[in-house]
């Protein structure tokens, strides 16, 4: 009886806490063949980009149609992420815009500035702004 009363005792050490293993960050699969194929389906989002080529998304809505589910299964998720450049003309795709393969978001990026940034009038155009503004 003495062996299993000590044997249920505690030995007063304390065990640090485990820790939790860092794993790298999942790469993302490139969107699959039957994401690309719902997408210029079932897009029910189209932005004109002009020149007969379009942005095709899925709405939020769309996305939770339950055929779309049935074929996409668990990569349903990935609808949200991916979008397509469509030409209609020619009837291609000219590019797949994977927005979740991004390191950073695309509201951080920040366009350089470019020399076509400014506009300055030539002294004929100066002239030809004043000679209106006067009246004559």
């Amino acid at each position: 009886m003495v062996a299993t009363a000590y044997s249920k005792r505690r030995s007063g050490r304390v065990r640090p806490p485990a820790l939790a293993l860092i794993t790298a960050p999942e790469e993302r699969q490139p969107p699959s063949g039957a994401l690309i194929n719902v997408i210029l389906e079932y897009a029910d989002i189209q932005q004109d980009l002009g020149g007969d080529r379009f942005i095709l998304r899925l709405s939020t809505r769309r996305m939770k149609d339950a055929v779309i589910k049935a074929i996409l299964g668990r990569q349903a998720k990935r609808l949200a992420d991916v979008s397509i450049i469509w030409d209609e003309q020619e009837g291609e795709i000219v590019q797949v815009r994977d927005d979740a393969a991004r390191e950073e978001p695309l509201f951080e990026i920040e366009d350089e500035r470019s020399e076509f940034d400014t506009f300055e009038l030539t002294e004929a155009g100066l002239a030809y702004v004043s000679r209106y503004q006067t009246g004559n």
